[in-house]
C-alpha cells in the first residue's frame, strides 16, 4: 500500500523520459508505485502537486515533488545509493551525456518519429504539443525533414558504437564506461527505446551497422525489476495532503549568483520548452537544486524540487 515513503511515479507508457526513470528503477530493483497520467492536458490531479509544471514524468515521495528526470535520478541515487549507478567514471560525465541525449538526440528522434507517423497522430495530441513547444505541430515540415533526420539519428547511434568499440580494448567490458552499467548507459538508452516504439524497422536497419550497440541495447532492455503497484491520481494527491514535506534544512548557497534569499517568492521554468512558471517561496537553493514551498487548496503544503541546470529561476 502506497504511503508517504513510497516512490510514486506519475507517467504514461510511451513517454521516453518516463522510460529512463523506469529503467533506472529496474536496474536498482526498487519498489515503486505507478500513477498513469494523460499524455495531454488537462491533468487535474497532477497540477496541484506541481504548481503548473506539466512535463512528464514527475516523482512524488509524500509531499515532496521532483520535476525533471535529472532531479528524479539525483534524488533516487541520494536516497538509495546501493547498488550505485553513479559509478567511477560516470561522475559529471553522466550529466553531460544526459544533456546530449535529452536535447540534441531527442529532438532528432522526435522528427524521425513524427515525420513518419505524423498523419496518424490525433489532433488533440498535435494541439497539446504545439502549446507545449510554443510552435505549430507541422506534420508536413516533419515529413519533409525526416530523411535528413534519419541520417542524423544514425550518426548519433554510431557514437555509441564508437564508444563501445573503443572500450573493448581497454578492459571496459561491453558497457559504455566501465565493467558495470551506470548512469551514462541509462541516459544513452532512451532515444533508441523511444524510436523503436514507433519506427522499429528503421532502428533495426541502423543496428545492422552497429552490432556492439545492438548487443548493449539488448542487454539494457533485459533488466527486470519489481512490478509497480498501481495507484489512482486522486489517491496520490491525498497522500501528499496527509504527508507534509520532508524536513530539510533551509539553506541558500553563499555563492548564489542572483543573491536569492530564503523565503522570498521565486518562479521556476524549463529554459527550452513547456515554460509554465511555477511560483513559491524559496526554501533551498544550491548549484544543483532549487526547492520551492507552495500551498495549494488541494495539496496543502508541498515542496517542489527542480534541477538547476536547464531551468530558469527568477524573483517574483
Amino acid at each position: 500500500m502506497a504511503d508517504a515513503r513510497s516512490i510514486i511515479l506519475h507517467h504514461y507508457d510511451r513517454s521516453p523520459f518516463s522510460e529512463k526513470v523506469r529503467l533506472y528503477l529496474r536496474m536498482k530493483n526498487l519498489g515503486w508505485t505507478s500513477v498513469e497520467i494523460p499524455n495531454v492536458m488537462p491533468k487535474p490531479d497532477l497540477m496541484p502537486l506541481t504548481g503548473g509544471y506539466r512535463r512528464t514524468p514527475v516523482m512524488q515521495i509524500g509531499a515532496d515533488i521532483y520535476c525533471d528526470t535529472a532531479m528524479i535520478l539525483m534524488e533516487l541515487e541520494r536516497r538509495f545509493p546501493l547498488p550505485a549507478l553513479n559509478l567511477p567514471g560516470h561522475e559529471g560525465l553522466a550529466k553531460m551525456v544526459a544533456s546530449w541525449a535529452d536535447r540534441i538526440w531527442f529532438q532528432v528522434s522526435v522528427g524521425v518519429i513524427f515525420g513518419t507517423i505524423g498523419d496518424h497522430v490525433p489532433e488533440a495530441f498535435k494541439q497539446d504539443r504545439a502549446a507545449l513547444m510554443g510552435r505549430p505541430f507541422d506534420t508536413d515540415a516533419m515529413k519533409a525533414a525526416a530523411p535528413m533526420l534519419r541520417d542524423q539519428w544514425r550518426a548519433h547511434l554510431m557514437t555509441l558504437e564508437e564508444r563501445l568499440e573503443g572500450g573493448r580494448g581497454a578492459g571496459s567490458g561491453n558497457w559504455l564506461i566501465s565493467t558495470k552499467p551506470g548512469l551514462v548507459d541509462v541516459h544513452a538508452h532512451m532515444n533508441i527505446w523511444f524510436v523503436e516504439q514507433h519506427v522499429a524497422d528503421f532502428v533495426a536497419q541502423c543496428f545492422e551497422g552497429a552490432p556492439l550497440a545492438l548487443d548493449w541495447y539488448t542487454r539494457m532492455k533485459a533488466f527486470e525489476g519489481q512490478q509497480p503497484e498501481a495507484l489512482s491520481s486522486t489517491d496520490a494527491l491525498a497522500i501528499a495532503t496527509r504527508a507534509g514535506p520532508r524536513l530539510k534544512a533551509a539553506t541558500v548557497d553563499g555563492l548564489e549568483p542572483q543573491g536569492l534569499v530564503l523565503g522570498e517568492p521565486v518562479a521556476v521554468a524549463p529554459e527550452d520548452y513547456g515554460r509554465d512558471w511555477v511560483t513559491g517561496a524559496l526554501v533551498h537553493a544550491d548549484d544543483q537544486c532549487v526547492i520551492l514551498q507552495r500551498t495549494d487548496a488541494k495539496a496543502e503544503s508541498i515542496h517542489i524540487h527542480f534541477p538547476r541546470a536547464g531551468y530558469m529561476v527568477r524573483r517574483g
